[in-house]
């Protein structure tokens, strides 16, 4: 089994004061079963209780004037994987039976561009993200600006689509020492490589626009966050979706953002006892629900990493065959993409609402709150109560101007104008 190690040190650049400490939380989980309470709050209607459950899905709803951010897709999530330095991409592509949007190299500033991985990426139509980290000689003469200049540079003569996630969390430095590397980056990346997005990843998903590591918004084209899964003698730690549901919500009205990376365990010290099954499951639930959140860009797989911060756990699917089919049949859904678009048409939008909706056989409830507050659509006298919030039948919406769907692929209830 292939086991992920990260043991690498990063030295300090600068004369440091302080350490970053807002590191990401271990987050997953397994679904639970609620029981729910249903009734009729209309003046002619008594509440009744119901044996069965109702779905409770994301509300997602269309949005005018939305500026996408550089390579964000018209619709979709870009698959990307992160594999061992030496892996084929053609074998990995092979065994999942689709192709892959980006795929991921780790580096340290300064490292010379791996030329033969690059031209692996453009074999297989895939677009090369870069994770940069600090360089790991800071006794070196040379200045840090030439140091960022010259992979710029580098990058910028390949005159292609690329991700560079710039210092990710573990680089150990103060907010304002970061902060000004980061935006002097940025600025360089601007000159030297206009084809590169720049990604801001966040140290967790409790980030927020006011973390003091955030560089602002005019420095930053996607934002990223590791969403881990990980295990300990009970079982998952947390919930993914739960967690990462109010970090979209702080952003999705500023960047498209991307999972860098994902991982399910199926294997911790902790009990030194192999998962697949429940990885399995974990893995289609987390692909499933991911589909629902419109600006996710991009959901890059840990099937190993190297400079990440060390865990126990063991997050590749390539090694069993039960996490690969699992796997597979996550991404079968066509929501998930394999090729970048450059150029991504400036089109209507969808955001997530703040509030969800149940589907319940065949018919769509809608939290009135999405309505009132979020689209401004007058309340129905006709209403439901379920699991303690106002809902209303989406056939009861009449004369507002909208259609109201359940979309499969997204597994989303959509309100379209």
């Amino acid at each position: 089994m292939r086991k992920l190690f990260a043991a690498a040190t990063i030295f300090l650049i600068f004369v440091l004061t302080a350490c970053m400490t807002d590191s990401p939380a271990p987050i997953t989980g397994t679904p639970r079963s609620r029981s729910f309470e249903i009734s009729h709050v209309d003046a002619s209607t008594q509440g009744e209780a119901v044996e069965n459950y109702p779905m409770q899905v994301p509300v997602l709803f269309q949005i005018e004037n939305t500026t996408r951010g550089i390579y964000e897709p018209s619709e979709g999530v870009y698959l990307g994987a992160w594999l061992a330095p030496h892996t084929s991409k053609r074998n990995f592509i092979d065994q999942t039976n689709k192709n892959h949007a980006v795929f991921v190299h780790e580096m340290y500033l300064c490292e010379e561009i791996p030329i033969n991985w690059l031209l692996q990426c453009i074999a297989v139509l895939a677009t090369p993200l870069f994770v940069v980290h600090p360089p790991q000689d800071e006794n070196s003469e040379i200045p840090i600006g030439d140091k960022i200049s010259h992979l710029a540079q580098r990058l910028g003569a390949f005159n292609l689509p690329m991700f560079v996630a710039f210092y990710p969390p573990g680089h150990g430095m103060i907010p304002q020492e970061y902060s000004v590397i980061f935006r002097y980056a940025r600025a360089l990346f601007l000159q030297h490589a206009p084809q590169v997005a720049f990604v801001w990843v966040a140290p967790g998903v409790e980030s927020t626009t006011r973390n003091p590591f955030f560089p602002g918004h005019d420095a930053v084209d996607w934002v990223g966050v590791s969403l881990l899964a990980q295990r300990d003698n009970d079982g998952f730690v947390g919930d993914i979706i739960e967690q990462f549901t109010p970090f979209y919500h702080e952003f999705q009205a500023h960047h498209p953002m991307m999972v860098l990376p994902l991982g399910v365990s199926h294997f911790s010290r902790s009990d030194h006892i192999y998962h697949l099954q429940e990885a399995a499951a974990e893995i289609l639930r987390t692909y499933q629900a991911l589909a629902g959140f419109p600006r996710l860009g991009l959901v890059v797989y840990a099937d190993a990493f190297r400079l990440a911060p060390a865990t126990q756990d063991d997050f590749s699917v390539s090694t069993e065959n039960d996490l690969i089919s699992a796997y597979t049949k996550a991404i079968a859904n066509m929501h998930f993409i394999s090729i970048l678009e450059s150029d991504a048409p400036q089109e209507p939008g969808w955001a997530r609402s703040a509030f969800t909706g149940y589907y319940w056989e065949g018919r769509i409830y809608v939290d009135t709150e999405t309505l009132t507050t979020e689209l401004s659509i007058p309340m129905p006298r006709t209403t439901i109560e379920m699991n303690g919030r106002i809902f209303t039948d989406a056939g009861r919406i009449s004369g507002s101007g909208v259609t109201v769907s359940f979309c499969d692929i997204r597994h989303a209830i959509l309100i379209e104008e």
